[in-house]
């Protein structure tokens, strides 16, 4: 698929040059980590889901979900609930602060706690609501910014109507959609149903995203070529690589992608700590009662399960990551695993390759 380009997208008024989309995740899509994917080429982000209940009741730690880190554009902010007036009142905060690109509501998440109580992918059950949500987020952001819903192909096997619902929420003004090829009952496993994605496309007017199944670069292009969608969502496969992206750029132009040396992995995770601990330095004593590094260093451990997996020391490191630790003994412990060497190659003398 070398020399393949993707063709820009226009959402209402914002256009995406780069149509590769972040996808949003909860513990992981912080301003730290998208902006990292954003340099490495990403060519749009999202925040992690934010409840619109918590903005309306001004709940301190909801709206830290709303942080930036540096200049991040374009991006997305998404928000999730299933009360029509709670979501359009949140999405009006939201466009009151201009520093967002578009809204996203969120009719997708297949969590058990978000879905069974109506949020999320439960509002695939429920289409009519589903539509009525995005008819008043829209007319609350007066054409601030461009409404966006994410959702899946369906509530479960039985259940599967996105035609009625993608249908619904275009007719309610959304001016795209990002459509993940499974039902919720599955959440990621299985194949993505990228032929049904195809089908949308072809009946929607307003941009569709495709989503699910994309774990290799290469899929990117192949989902383009495959279903006819305007844009690619990922999400799980780039956890622990924001390089993925700077990959997906090089096969678009003929080149080669190449594995980050151990000093850019380095490099990368001591970045990712300082900015985490930057976003937490925003918040107050009672929300971080471990304070800024402590809890930094708390939020950077998913994401080193996801950047060290590969190394052959990762094993000691992941016994020792529920301690509590500063950031200079956690980068100790991560430098002892670079150390190490990537289980992929060959030790020299000993030691791990160091690139």
């Amino acid at each position: 698929m070398s020399g393949f380009r993707l063709q820009p997208v226009q959402i209402g008024p914002l256009r995406v040059e780069w149509p590769t989309f972040l996808a949003p995740m909860a513990g992981y899509t912080d301003g730290a980590f998208r902006s990292l994917c954003l340099e490495q080429g990403c060519g749009a982000v999202v925040t992690e889901m934010v409840s619109a209940q918590g903005l309306v009741r001004d709940h301190e730690r909801t709206g830290h979900y709303l942080d930036t880190w540096g200049d991040e554009h374009p991006l997305g902010v998404q928000i999730y609930g299933s009360e029509p007036g709670a979501m359009a009142t949140a999405a009006a905060k939201i466009a009151a602060l201009k520093k967002f690109d578009f809204l996203d509501v969120n009719a997708g998440c297949p969590m058990p706690k978000i879905r069974n109580r109506g949020d999320g992918a439960g509002l695939m059950r429920d289409p009519a609501k589903m539509a009525e949500i995005v008819r008043q987020v829209v007319a609350a952001v007066a054409g601030a910014l461009p409404v966006t819903l994410k959702t899946r192909i369906g509530w479960c096997a039985d259940t599967i109507n996105v035609m009625e619902t993608t249908a619904g929420v275009e007719a309610a003004g959304a001016q795209a959609i990002f459509l993940h090829g499974r039902v919720a009952s599955v959440r990621h496993s299985g194949p993505a149903d990228w032929d049904l994605i195809a089908e949308v496309k072809r009946a929607r007017k307003v941009p569709v995203i495709g989503n699910g199944g994309v774990k290799a670069p290469e899929d990117v292009f192949r989902m383009v070529a495959e279903t006819g969608v305007d844009g690619v969502m990922v999400g799980r496969a780039v956890l622990g690589d924001p390089w993925w992206f700077r990959d997906l750029r090089d096969l678009a132009a003929g080149r080669e992608p190449r594995m980050p040396a151990v000093d850019e992995v380095r490099a990368t995770i001591r970045e990712h700590l300082r900015r985490e601990m930057d976003l937490m330095a925003r918040r107050g004593k009672r929300e971080l009662k471990l304070g800024a590094e402590l809890t930094a260093c708390l939020v950077l451990r998913p994401h080193l399960v996801r950047y060290l997996r590969g190394f052959r020391g990762f094993g000691a490191l992941a016994r020792t990551l529920e301690e509590r630790v500063d950031a200079a003994t956690l980068l100790g412990r991560v430098d002892e695993v670079l150390a190490s060497g990537r289980k992929c190659e060959a030790p020299e003398n000993g030691q791990g390759s160091a690139s």
